[in-house]
Protein backbone atom coordinates (compact mmCIF):
# COMPACT_ATOMS: atom_id res chain seq x y z
CA UNK A 1 0.00 0.00 0.00
CA UNK A 2 1.54 3.31 -0.97
CA UNK A 3 1.06 6.17 2.13
CA UNK A 4 -0.47 9.48 1.32
CA UNK A 5 1.82 11.99 2.23
CA UNK A 6 0.38 15.45 3.58
CA UNK A 7 2.10 18.51 2.38
CA UNK A 8 3.68 18.25 5.91
CA UNK A 9 5.17 15.33 4.57
CA UNK A 10 6.26 15.74 1.20
CA UNK A 11 9.74 15.50 0.41
CA UNK A 12 11.16 19.41 0.06
CA UNK A 13 10.80 19.84 -3.75
CA UNK A 14 14.61 20.82 -5.41
CA UNK A 15 14.85 24.38 -5.78
CA UNK A 16 16.10 25.43 -8.71
CA UNK A 17 18.24 28.56 -9.20
CA UNK A 18 16.70 32.27 -9.08
CA UNK A 19 16.14 33.21 -12.61
CA UNK A 20 18.64 35.77 -13.64
CA UNK A 21 17.39 39.32 -13.04
CA UNK A 22 18.27 39.79 -17.49
CA UNK A 23 18.42 36.40 -18.49
CA UNK A 24 21.43 35.75 -20.34
CA UNK A 25 21.13 34.01 -23.83
CA UNK A 26 23.18 31.26 -24.82
CA UNK A 27 23.57 29.58 -28.17
CA UNK A 28 25.10 25.69 -27.35
CA UNK A 29 26.33 24.70 -31.15
CA UNK A 30 27.07 20.69 -31.06
CA UNK A 31 26.46 17.94 -33.65
CA UNK A 32 26.82 15.46 -31.35
CA UNK A 33 22.96 16.02 -30.22
CA UNK A 34 23.04 14.08 -27.35
CA UNK A 35 25.85 15.93 -26.08
CA UNK A 36 24.33 19.03 -27.20
CA UNK A 37 20.93 18.79 -25.15
CA UNK A 38 22.93 17.91 -22.16
CA UNK A 39 24.88 20.92 -21.89
CA UNK A 40 21.92 23.05 -22.68
CA UNK A 41 19.89 21.38 -20.55
CA UNK A 42 22.68 22.47 -17.45
CA UNK A 43 22.93 25.94 -18.80
CA UNK A 44 19.04 26.27 -18.64
CA UNK A 45 19.08 24.36 -15.37
CA UNK A 46 21.65 27.31 -14.30
CA UNK A 47 19.40 30.33 -15.48
CA UNK A 48 19.92 30.43 -18.64
CA UNK A 49 18.20 30.71 -21.87
CA UNK A 50 19.65 28.78 -24.42
CA UNK A 51 19.20 28.06 -28.14
CA UNK A 52 20.38 24.87 -29.97
CA UNK A 53 21.79 24.10 -33.10
CA UNK A 54 23.50 21.45 -34.52
CA UNK A 55 25.80 22.79 -37.12
CA UNK A 56 27.31 25.98 -38.02
CA UNK A 57 24.75 26.88 -40.59
CA UNK A 58 21.78 25.96 -37.83
CA UNK A 59 24.04 28.80 -35.99
CA UNK A 60 23.75 31.38 -38.35
CA UNK A 61 19.97 31.13 -38.83
CA UNK A 62 19.47 31.71 -35.05
CA UNK A 63 21.96 34.18 -34.95
CA UNK A 64 20.39 36.32 -37.70
CA UNK A 65 17.36 36.17 -36.15
CA UNK A 66 17.99 36.79 -32.64
CA UNK A 67 20.27 37.97 -29.94
CA UNK A 68 22.59 35.84 -27.97
CA UNK A 69 24.98 36.78 -25.21
CA UNK A 70 27.32 34.20 -25.75
CA UNK A 71 28.16 31.06 -28.40
CA UNK A 72 29.17 28.00 -26.76
CA UNK A 73 30.22 26.15 -29.74
CA UNK A 74 32.11 22.61 -30.56
CA UNK A 75 35.52 23.49 -33.25
CA UNK A 76 34.80 20.12 -35.16
CA UNK A 77 31.10 20.23 -36.39
CA UNK A 78 31.12 18.16 -39.39
CA UNK A 79 30.79 20.50 -41.98
CA UNK A 80 32.23 24.73 -41.29
CA UNK A 81 33.99 24.93 -38.13
CA UNK A 82 33.75 26.12 -34.99
CA UNK A 83 36.36 29.15 -35.64
CA UNK A 84 34.53 29.72 -39.01
CA UNK A 85 31.17 29.84 -36.98
CA UNK A 86 32.83 32.33 -34.72
CA UNK A 87 33.99 34.31 -37.79
CA UNK A 88 30.13 34.84 -39.04
CA UNK A 89 28.78 35.34 -35.91
CA UNK A 90 31.12 38.38 -34.58
CA UNK A 91 30.44 39.55 -37.50
CA UNK A 92 26.64 39.34 -37.35
CA UNK A 93 26.95 40.44 -33.10
CA UNK A 94 30.38 41.85 -32.47
CA UNK A 95 29.97 41.85 -28.87
CA UNK A 96 29.14 38.19 -28.76
CA UNK A 97 31.03 36.41 -26.30
CA UNK A 98 32.69 32.76 -27.69
CA UNK A 99 33.42 29.42 -25.97
CA UNK A 100 35.41 27.09 -27.61
CA UNK A 101 34.73 23.57 -26.72
CA UNK A 102 36.72 20.25 -28.15
CA UNK A 103 37.80 16.62 -28.02
CA UNK A 104 40.58 17.48 -29.81
CA UNK A 105 42.04 19.60 -26.72
CA UNK A 106 45.61 19.48 -27.18
CA UNK A 107 45.36 20.61 -30.85
CA UNK A 108 42.57 23.59 -30.16
CA UNK A 109 43.66 24.31 -26.69
CA UNK A 110 46.65 26.04 -27.49
CA UNK A 111 44.93 27.65 -30.82
CA UNK A 112 42.24 29.10 -27.99
CA UNK A 113 44.94 30.10 -25.50
CA UNK A 114 47.07 32.16 -27.93
CA UNK A 115 43.48 34.27 -28.93
CA UNK A 116 42.49 34.56 -25.84
CA UNK A 117 39.10 32.45 -26.07
CA UNK A 118 37.87 30.75 -23.38
CA UNK A 119 38.08 26.74 -24.15
CA UNK A 120 36.69 23.70 -22.50
CA UNK A 121 38.34 20.14 -22.97
CA UNK A 122 35.48 17.29 -23.66
CA UNK A 123 34.70 15.06 -22.05
CA UNK A 124 33.57 17.80 -19.61
CA UNK A 125 31.48 17.78 -16.49
CA UNK A 126 28.33 19.83 -16.37
CA UNK A 127 29.55 22.30 -13.70
CA UNK A 128 32.50 22.80 -15.78
CA UNK A 129 30.29 24.20 -18.66
CA UNK A 130 28.52 26.28 -16.30
CA UNK A 131 31.36 27.70 -14.58
CA UNK A 132 32.96 28.30 -18.12
CA UNK A 133 30.00 29.99 -19.56
CA UNK A 134 29.53 32.19 -16.00
CA UNK A 135 33.23 33.18 -16.32
CA UNK A 136 33.08 34.29 -19.61
CA UNK A 137 30.07 36.62 -18.73
CA UNK A 138 31.43 38.07 -15.54
CA UNK A 139 34.89 38.92 -16.94
CA UNK A 140 33.03 40.69 -19.84
CA UNK A 141 30.70 42.37 -17.12
CA UNK A 142 33.71 43.83 -15.00
CA UNK A 143 35.64 44.68 -18.27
Amino acid sequence: MTPILSPWTRPASAEKPAPKCLRQRVLVVEDELLIGEIAAEALTDAGYEVFMAASAEEAEVVLRDMSVDLLFTDINLGGRDGFELAQTALSLQPLLLIVFTSGRSWICHGMCQSAGVPFLAKPYHLAEVVETVERALRVTAIQ
